[in-house]
């Protein structure tokens, strides 16, 4: 109120105005408050000096009022006598789609002079010189076509441009992020005019346009684009999936004569198209017969022009199992999941041609020289599994898997047969100890048990890990499977000084618990005085029995590894563990017949047959033993592994004779091994696609089964190349659509590449084959999708965004000069005043009170 009675005082040119509207009445009617409060109170004040009293009320007064005068905001404000000038930027689309109708583009640049030429026309002389203009342009990538100049040069730069080199894309994203920081700093006003079709292989965001709209620079538009295709090759489909073996439709338009050529790997197949004005469907067959993600070439000879095109389609079917050896069991396997294909070693194919290679018992001297090589550089992505067979000589002499294991193979294989590294230095080992805790272990046979328990403690290495399972009537609360750490070792010993005895005897609970500690090196010790009725379970390791009594066990627990008689008094500190001192074994085979024992989890099938034999061998600490010896010592049966560092190697052992019977009865346990040694096993997982964007493939994954992710971060991507070189490819999901997608360099070498895509889910993995055709390069560049006509959504954005028009209908809009001032903001002045009027008023009440 205060501030709108005295608004357009004029102080030297500069004008008081009040932007803020009126202060509320309560808050006139509290400064008035304030004010008659001061007043009665300077009136009640006898004793104080009467001047005091008056500049105490003044000093009130006036802040009170400052407050109130403040609140409506005042400014002074100056109009500019002239415009400052500005900066406009001309963003010119380099891409052919663009210039595929030269006298339509250029038509656009000399729109785009006259509306610059119009702009300078409306103002005086000395304002237009101030206004500044720059040509830049973007296709692949964003830059200078000239230096900064007048806006008047810019005009007729314009009028006088000639296209030189087009491009084959039209990044206009690129091109707004330039012209965004060519006016970040410039002085005055700043804007942009486009000149493009709108069709942009990478498009700007709403965050982009929102940058504009908050800089104040509007986009002007000009959109101009091609009214028909180019001649040639303009659209290309191959279906997004097929099948091995079925015919695959590809499909395609074409516009003018020429020679089409669709190139696979191994064959080129030619197609001569006769002329036409008009559009020309292409309908084209052809097959693929290896799983994975298939490319083909798909070329266009148009009059000494070229234009290619690689397209990518998924293909799925049967898992090709190439055979060598007898494998009885290999053609009963199901053919809706399984080809099969048998070759003699003498003439090996080539494996990377294959899902997985099986070799039933040959050794490498079966093949020609320089063909396990061959297996080795295929294992990345082409499964391997080496059948052992039968005894081979006498159970002393090495076995079939030793000569493997001999081979350049054997660093990728789960297993060694040297007994000799394995007793040397034993890999980490896990130790279970059960102890019986009940009624009957009280007093001196309990006092046996922990000195038992702490010899075994004492001859772990920190790589080795220790869990403690007491039990009586039921299971107690246990010591936790930990790493044998020096303060792992002392709260192991505390524990077990704090056992207590009681209840009964019921080891069958604790002996089947123990099942989730078999690994590949474990063993339990198994502690009791051997008072109760056999167990119906048995350990599934190396199991060391101690009686601590004068009984021995009630069951044969020497086919569990060991027994030792400790009696009541007994100390174990002396006593040799065969465990931690174990023989080098002699025999590289181990007799049978046996029925194979299914460990390890993940849902492996028993194999319900028995086995004649087996191969010792020793599985690597990260190879996955999923059939073993029924009886201890555990030695496995078919163990795999997946090299940590080549992720895309997997290979599996089965170190006894296959019969025929692996493919009868025990069917779903050869299904299940060689499930684990494909690297693709689950085909119905993902949809998988690959799009050609020239430099650079986009990749999409959609889960299509209930067992896919549906959330971020769920699922990685990487690419193995078949020259060894690898890396990750950063998926984004789409919560819309439902899938991940990402990008990735194209290989630069030319031909045909294998490469292999690693999609990993948790502990699920795929494997899946690519066949990559050769980079689409012509003349040392690639050629623009051929689309035609004008992306209206991107204009329309622009004009949205950022309060742009389009220069075909209407000319360039500049501020008018009374719309610029310089404003000097003064509510924080009186801000200031009026509290330290305040704090005067509240001081000077202070004096001679």
């Amino acid at each position: 109120m205060i501030c709108r009675l005295i608004e357009g005082l004029l102080l030297g040119g500069w004008q008081l105005t009040c932007p803020a509207a009126p202060a509320a009445v309560w808050a006139y009617a509290a400064g008035i408050t304030g004010i008659a409060t001061t007043v009665l109170l300077a009136v009640r004040a006898r004793k104080r000096a009467l001047r005091l009293r008056v500049l105490t009320a003044a000093l009130f007064a006036l802040g009170f009022m400052l407050l109130a005068f403040a609140t409506e905001r005042p400014e002074l404000r100056r109009a500019l006598d002239r415009m400052q000038g500005g900066k406009i930027v001309v963003l010119l689309d380099q891409s052919e789609s663009f210039w595929r109708d030269p006298a339509r583009a250029r038509a656009s640049l000399h729109l785009a002079a006259d509306r610059i030429g119009d702009l300078l026309a409306a103002m005086p002389d000395d304002q237009a010189a101030e206004w500044r203009g720059e040509l830049r342009g973007f296709g692949r990538a964003s830059g200078a076509l000239g230096r900064e100049g007048t806006a008047a040069h810019l005009a007729e730069t314009l009028r006088r441009y000639q296209a030189e080199r087009l491009e084959d894309a039209s990044n206009l994203r690129a091109g707004l992020l330039d012209g965004l920081a060519a006016l970040r700093d410039a002085e005055g006003q700043g804007r942009v005019i486009l000149l493009s079709d709108g069709l942009a292989s990478e498009a700007p965001d709403d965050a982009l346009w929102a940058e504009f709209r908050a800089l104040g620079i509007p986009v002007d538009f000009i959109a101009s684009g091609a009214l028909t295709p180019a001649s040639g090759l303009v659209a290309a489909n191959l279906g997004p999936e097929h099948r091995v073996g079925e015919e695959a439709l590809l499909r395609g338009t074409t516009l003018g004569a020429g020679r089409l050529v669709v190139t696979q790997k191994g064959r080129s197949d030619t197609l001569d198209v006769a002329g036409s004005t008009t559009l020309r469907p292409l309908r084209l067959t052809t097959g693929f017969d290896r799983r994975g993600l298939q490319g083909l070439q798909l070329g266009f000879d148009l009059a000494g022009a070229q234009q290619q095109r690689n397209l990518f389609t998924l293909i799925r079917g049967p898992a090709r199992l190439l055979v060598y050896g007898p494998a009885p069991w290999a053609d009963a396997l199901p053919a809706a999941r399984w080809r099969i294909e048998r070759a003699s070693p003498a003439t090996p194919l080539p494996p990377a041609d294959y899902d997985l290679v099986v070799i039933d018992g040959l050794e490498p001297q079966a093949f020609p020289t320089g063909h396990i090589g061959d297996l080795l550089a295929a294992a990345d992505g082409t499964g391997l599994m080496i059948i052992n067979g039968g005894l081979r000589g006498s159970v002393a002499d090495e076995q079939v898997i030793s000569a493997w294991n001999h081979s350049v193979l054997g660093p990728i294989l789960p297993v060694d047969s040297d007994p000799r590294l394995f007793v040397q230095e034993p890999p980490p080992r896990d130790i279970v100890v059960m102890v019986d805790v009940s009624g009957s272990m009280s007093g001196h046979r309990l006092g046996s048990a922990q000195s038992a328990i702490r010899a075994i403690l004492a001859q772990l290495r920190s790589q080795d890990s220790i869990a403690i399972l007491p039990f009586s009537s039921d299971a107690h609360t246990p010591f936790q499977k930990s790493a044998a750490t020096q303060t792992t070792l002392e709260a192991a010993r505390r524990y077990t000084d704090g056992l207590s005895a009681g209840g009964g005897t019921a080891p069958e609970t604790t002996l089947q618990s123990s099942a989730r500690f078999v690994s590949n090196y474990c063993a339990f010790f198994f502690i009791s005085d051997a008072e109760f009725e056999p167990p119906k379970s048995a350990p599934q390791c190396f199991t060391t029995a101690i009686s601590v009594s004068d009984s021995r066990f009630p069951m044969d627990v020497s086919a569990w590894g060991e027994e030792i008689l400790l009696g009541e008094d007994g100390s174990a500190d002396n006593i040799p563990f065969r465990y931690f001192r174990p023989e080098e074994r002699k025999e590289y085979y181990r007799e049978g017949p046996f029925a194979p024992l299914s460990v390890g989890g993940g849902g492996f099938p028993d194999a319900g047959v028995s086995v004649g034999g087996m191969a010792i061998s020793y599985p690597r600490s990260d190879a996955r033993v999923e059939l073993l010896h029924a009886l201890p010592p555990p030695d496995p049966l078919f163990a795999w592994r997946r090299d940590a560092r080549r992720p895309g190697v997997v290979a599996g052992v089965f170190l006894g004779p296959m019969d025929a019977r692996w493919g009868q009865a025990a069917l779903p346990a050869t299904e299940a091994m060689l499930d684990r040694l494909l690297g693709w096993p689950d085909q119905d997982r993902y949809l998988v696609q690959l799009l050609d964007e020239g430099d650079r493939y986009l990749l999409r994954v959609t889960p299509t089964s209930t067992a896919g992710v549906i959330h971020q971060g769920a699922l990685s991507a990487s690419l193995n190349w078949s020259d060894g070189s690898s890396g990750g490819i950063s998926l984004q999901f789409d919560q819309r659509q439902g899938g991940f997608s990402g990008s990735f360099s194209a290989p630069a070498a030319d031909g045909f590449q294998l490469g292999l895509l690693i999609l990993q889910e948790g502990s699920n993995i795929q494997r899946i084959p690519v066949d990559f055709p050769p980079a689409t390069v012509i003349s040392g560049r690639r050629m623009e999708s051929l689309d035609f006509g004008v992306n209206a959504e991107t204009f329309r954005a622009a004009e949205q965004w950022t309060g742009g028009t389009s220069l075909a209908q209407r000319q360039i809009f500049a501020y008018s000069s009374t719309g610029i001032h310089e404003v000097v903001i003064l509510a924080h002045l009186f801000l200031s005043l009026a509290f330290a009027l305040l704090a005067a008023g509240v001081w000077s009440r202070s004096l001679n009170s």
